[in-house]
């Protein structure tokens, strides 16, 4: 008898973050596109993670434990090695669904050419405390996306839903990178495959200042890995990588190390000497710190209900 593999493989990593699962788990069960497994992959949790987990009766649920905590990318890629769909989607632990999201990708996906290997869609911020929106943020880049995303993210990570064939090409999660993993596998997907999007606001990323994503040491560590990683291709693209060298001396200004800062602005004015702002930024930095940092947290950095988020 040949078994019926489902349509979509949703995939949630968790980690000690029993009180916030039920509502992405909650999200995915809610679909109204039903044909998808849901596999939740305990990365080491030392809370009640497992308990709630099975607390969900729902056979669509499958369950799987990692000894010990080998962080987010390495769940991840638990969760796709054992994926039986033809698609993957991707939900953090601590975000939501919209109930039509994997209806209407799926959907986008049958008209699309096999030269696409990801639709993503719109998103919220919202704010954890109050549950209030604070923003809405809607796709705008499709087909060919890759000298966008060299330049910086352009998906949401609740969004995207990928064909599980273009992790044969890409490879799996880097569990290497302290940070910024989503935007190393979107740039490695998109040299192979193009992208699409649903316009639609699909899916809800909760800001509660815990996240990764505003830890500012662990950015730029994630940063400098990932134009190492890029060297090649970004040697070609010098406008781009002064963009990227830009934008570390920001996150170096930001920690008061204002000689790796400038270091970055100097070598980002080399690589384009035209960009009038790297001037401004190198002699604030030199001669007002203090000035130029008030003037980042203005001008470059979203600031939500006192969480800075860093792009």
């Amino acid at each position: 008898m040949t078994k019926n593999y489902p349509i979509v493989s949703v995939i949630i990593p968790t980690y000690n973050r029993a009180a916030l699962l039920p509502r992405a788990i909650r999200s995915v069960l809610n679909q109204s596109f039903q044909d998808f497994e849901l596999i939740i992959v305990n990365d080491g949790s030392t809370d009640n993670t497992e308990e709630v987990v099975k607390s969900f009766e729902d056979n669509k649920i499958r369950y799987i434990r990692h000894e010990k905590n080998r962080g987010g990318s390495a769940a991840r890629n638990t969760g796709i090695k054992a994926a039986q769909g033809q698609y993957i989607g991707l939900l953090d632990d601590d975000d939501e669904w919209l109930p039509e999201k994997l209806e209407k990708q799926i959907n986008k996906f049958q008209g699309l050419s096999e030269g696409y290997g990801v639709v993503y869609s719109g998103f919220s911020y919202v704010y954890e405390k109050k549950g209030e929106i604070i923003s809405n943020n809607v796709p705008m880049l499709r087909g060919n996306v890759y000298d966008s995303l060299i330049k910086g993210c352009i998906l949401g990570s609740p969004t995207p839903v990928i064909k599980k064939i273009c992790f044969q090409k890409a490879g799996f999660f880097d569990e290497t990178l302290p940070s910024c993993q989503d935007w190393d596998m979107w740039i490695r997907i998109s040299k192979n495959y193009n992208f699409d999007f649903v316009p639609d606001i699909l899916a809800k990323h909760y800001v509660h200042g815990v996240q990764i994503s505003v830890d500012l040491n662990v950015k730029i560590v994630a940063r400098e890995k990932l134009i190492e990683k890029y060297w090649i291709d970004l040697s070609q693209k010098p406008q781009t990588l002064s963009i990227l060298l830009t934008r570390l001396g920001i996150l170096y200004s930001l920690g008061e190390d204002y000689t790796k800062a400038r270091k970055y602005f100097f070598a980002s004015i080399k690589k384009d000497p035209l960009k009038r702002g790297n001037y401004i930024h190198l002699l604030l930095s030199a001669l007002l710190p203090s000035l130029h940092k008030v003037l980042i947290k203005k001008y470059f950095i979203k600031n939500i209900n006192g969480v800075e988020l860093y792009s």
